[in-house]
């Protein structure tokens, strides 16, 4: 997600709560553009998340809506995160798969053909990981 984009993490939801309503209530802070709620994990509360298209929207929902009640429970709102975002950032670094290759075909000559694309930072041929 870019930082302006990241949805808000919106969490210990009663069953109750539909996307309409944390949108009619979300709506309130700034114009939201979606809301996915995840109702899958029967043991756990849902939660979902709710994604402003201005960044300063975000933020006040933040301040204006976590530990509020919604339906009789406290809600926890944050930021959302994906697990490598714990990590280094990754935002301007891509992935390029490259399936058939002849046997013939070595690192080397997978690293000069995306050379010119920019930096190489790991290639990966026959199951192995090679540093660039």
């Amino acid at each position: 997600f870019q930082q302006f984009g990241r949805p808000r993490y919106v969490g210990n939801l009663s069953r109750d709560v539909t996307e309409v309503l944390i949108l009619q209530l979300f709506s309130q802070i700034g114009p939201c553009k979606s809301c996915k709620m995840i109702t899958e994990h029967t043991s756990n509360d849902p939660y979902c998340f709710v994604e402003f298209y201005e960044h300063r929207d975000a933020a006040a929902a933040l301040a204006a809506m976590n530990g509020r009640k919604i339906l009789g429970k406290e809600v926890k709102v944050n930021w959302a995160t994906t697990p490598s975002s714990q990590k280094k950032d990754t935002s301007n670094h891509f992935h390029v798969f490259v399936g058939d290759l002849s046997p013939e075909i070595t690192t080397e000559d997978i690293k000069s053909a995306f050379a010119p694309f920019g930096k190489i930072s790991i290639a990966h041929k026959n199951g192995q990981d090679l540093e660039g």
